[in-house]
């Protein structure tokens, strides 16, 4: 089984597909010119009624041969062999058939224009009457010796064949056909025995030429696409330095010129987008720190500076305000770790995203006196890009709010459905949001944030009254 399984797998290569196909198709266009040539031949051989009449004749001459055993005839199977003959090969004709003798005496006769057997010789023209004269004589110089001899006078055909035993005549067919038509029908047979021989000498001919031409052709053609495979798998892993070489101009040569483009074009690609994977990365890691570190820091100073202003006044909510201050470094370092190994936020291990925010909240109102009110709808589970996203967002929107923002109260309201949405509203000065726009790192790395998770930011603020900053993102989005 595994034998046979292996022989047929090779025919799966392209080299046999195309073998095969080159036999299929010369074996199928050989048939065809073979088909239409039989065909116009035997067109040409009905219209030649003369020819084929002579041709059934000759047969009739071979069959009837049976019937003479030295000088007895079995005249009752030859009457019989002679009536109706001609019907059974779709020969029609006005006149008769009839057998001679040596004595070119009547032995049977048949049709509607036959004479009397016995009782009288036939009238031949004087060119058949000499040719049969000869064949009796056995003359080798006779034209056709032993075949069937054709000779029209106006539109009446005479057909003579012999009926000869080791080359000795025994009797002669005489056929007078007056107004003769062939039946297609009457060639049919001739027609499929050379057919078939013709067939098998085609199909012969055509599985060598077809396997002969097949292997040269396609092995040229097999291992030029080799080639081709061969360097697509050196891209495939990244080596864009191999190209296929190949300077024909044919559609395989103008594959490997283009494939050899394609590969140019896609190494410079690898290169733009290494380099822009580069820059890309530094631009993360720039608003990590202003999102994170740099924020903190400015919180450290914040608590360093108010103790520094009770010292020698209040030194125990001196010493407090350090140890917040401590403890905040503690949480800048834990942050530049996660940066520098491309962690997520400190903040963020271990919990999610509204317990996070819920402690940045808690700390942020220590830190700037500035109330928070902090509310929760839902609590499906986040994916960590959208919680890092969110918690870097908030960061950044209070850090502004408490450099720029003068305002003393601030709502956070966070829903983790379908949609996470974050929506951060304080009671401030505000600004104009269309000048802001662009000209600081703060709103540029919240729009950013929220558009590499898909999602939408919403900033609305009027001079007076405060600014609302809303994020939304659908989680499948991530």
């Amino acid at each position: 089984m595994n034998i046979l399984l292996r022989f047929f797998n090779k025919f799966h290569s392209l080299q046999w597909k195309l073998t095969l196909s080159y036999i299929f198709i010369t074996m199928i266009v050989l048939i065809l010119i073979q088909f239409f040539a039989i065909l116009i031949y035997f067109g040409v051989v009905h219209y030649n009624a003369n020819q084929v009449l002579a041709g059934k004749v000759s047969i009739l001459a071979q069959n009837m041969s049976v019937n003479f055993n030295g000088s007895l005839i079995d005249r009752d199977q030859v009457q019989v062999a002679l009536k109706g003959w001609n019907e059974e090969e779709g020969i029609e004709f006005l006149g008769y058939s009839a057998l001679i003798d040596p004595n070119k005496s009547i032995i049977a006769a048949a049709g509607e224009q036959a004479p009397n057997a016995n009782e009288s010789k036939l009238d031949l023209p004087p060119i058949l009457d000499k040719y049969i004269n000869e064949l009796f004589a056995g003359d080798p110089q006779a034209d056709m010796n032993f075949g069937s001899y054709i000779h029209k006078e106006k539109d009446i055909v005479y057909a003579a064949s012999p009926i000869a035993k080791q080359k000795a005549v025994l009797g002669v067919i005489m056929i007078r056909a007056e107004n003769l038509q062939i039946s297609p029908w009457a060639i049919l047979p001739s027609f499929f025995q050379s057919f078939g021989q013709l067939l098998i000498m085609f199909l012969a001919g055509s599985a060598t030429v077809g396997i002969a031409f097949g292997m040269v052709t396609s092995r040229g053609l097999v291992r030029r696409i080799r080639k081709i495979l061969k360097s697509s798998d050196r891209w495939r892993h990244g080596d864009f330095t191999t190209s296929v070489t190949d300077s024909s101009r044919d559609e395989l040569g103008q594959l490997s010129h283009r494939l050899n483009q394609m590969a140019k074009e896609l190494q410079l690609l690898v290169r733009t987008r290494q380099e822009l994977a580069t820059w890309e990365e530094r631009n993360r890691m720039a608003r990590d720190l202003h999102d994170s570190v740099k924020q903190q820091l400015f919180a450290v100073s914040i608590w360093v500076n108010t103790s520094k202003s009770l010292i020698g006044r209040d030194d125990d909510t001196a010493r407090s305000h350090l140890s917040e201050a401590e403890t905040l470094i503690s949480l800048t370092q834990r942050e530049l770790n996660a940066l520098i190994h491309e962690l997520r936020p400190a903040a963020l291990e271990g919990i999610d995203l509204a317990h996070a925010l819920e402690d940045y909240a808690h700390t942020w109102q220590q830190q700037t006196g500035i109330v928070v009110n902090y509310d929760v709808h839902n609590s499906r589970p986040v994916s960590p890009m959208i919680e890092e996203a969110f918690y870097r967002i908030a960061q950044e929107a209070l850090s502004n709010i408490a450099r720029h923002g003068e305002a003393t109260a601030v709502k956070l309201v966070l829903d983790c459905g379908e949609f996470v949405s974050l929506t951060i509203c304080d009671n401030g000065k505000g600004f104009d949001v269309k000048q802001a726009d662009g000209q600081g790192v703060g709103l540029s790395s919240i729009r950013e944030r929220a558009r590499n998770i898909g999602g939408q930011v919403d900033i609305s603020s009027v001079m007076g009254t405060g600014t609302i900053v809303t994020i939304q993102c659908k989680q499948g989005e991530s």
